[in-house]
């Protein structure tokens, strides 16, 4: 009972993150740039969602959001009139840099410390990221998520008086996946 009351409240963010998303982006892109923005509110919404509650990155929405950015690169290519296979090696190398520098952060930090500090999850998810905003503009969304992560924790410091223990676990997937939706709105609309 527990896990469809989980599921229920997962569904219901994807939702609402899915008519923001529509809202955000309804009278300042094109249509098939609105669904976009609905689609990966909508998933990114799931996956803070169940990062925060199971600490893990469910794979198939990671797997649908790399096929949707797939998919909007090939939409943007014949939407500016580029040549689709330029755009498609493009977000192929951004997922590669994405999740290949966060793959090699989670082995340093295993190295060097002993134990896990990003999962795995994180690294698709980072690779992911990349499809949508690419690899130079990834690192925004990554500077968002860990200043939000960064304080959020330190007000929970704060209000509860106390520290946040070295054994406790943060969900960045949480602060990461709405982070990339936020920055992918962004630089669709600053000027390039």
């Amino acid at each position: 009972m527990a896990s469809r009351a989980g599921w229920f409240w997962t569904v219901a963010a994807a939702a609402l993150a899915a008519l923001l998303g529509a809202a955000a982006a309804a009278s300042l892109f094109e249509p098939y740039q609105v669904a976009a923005s609905a689609f990966l509110a909508c998933l990114m919404g799931a996956i803070a969602l169940v990062d925060f509650r199971e600490l893990r990155v469910p794979d198939v929405m990671t797997l649908m959001v790399a096929a949707g950015g797939y998919g909007l690169t090939i939409l943007d290519a014949r939407w500016l009139g580029q040549g689709i296979f330029p755009a498609l090696a493009d977000a192929i190398l951004s997922m590669l840099i994405c999740g290949g520098v966060f793959l090699l952060l989670r082995e340093a930090f295993f190295r060097l410390r002993g134990f896990e500090g990003l999962g795995l999850g994180d690294v698709k998810l980072a690779a992911t990221g990349g499809i949508w905003l690419g690899w130079r503009d990834f690192p925004l969304a990554v500077l968002v998520a860990a200043i939000v992560a960064i304080l959020l924790i330190a007000a929970r410091a704060v209000l509860n008086r106390g520290t946040w223990s070295r054994e406790r676990k943060i969900p960045f997937a949480t602060f990461l996946a709405p982070a990339i939706w936020l920055c992918w709105i962004y630089l669709r609309l600053a000027p390039v």
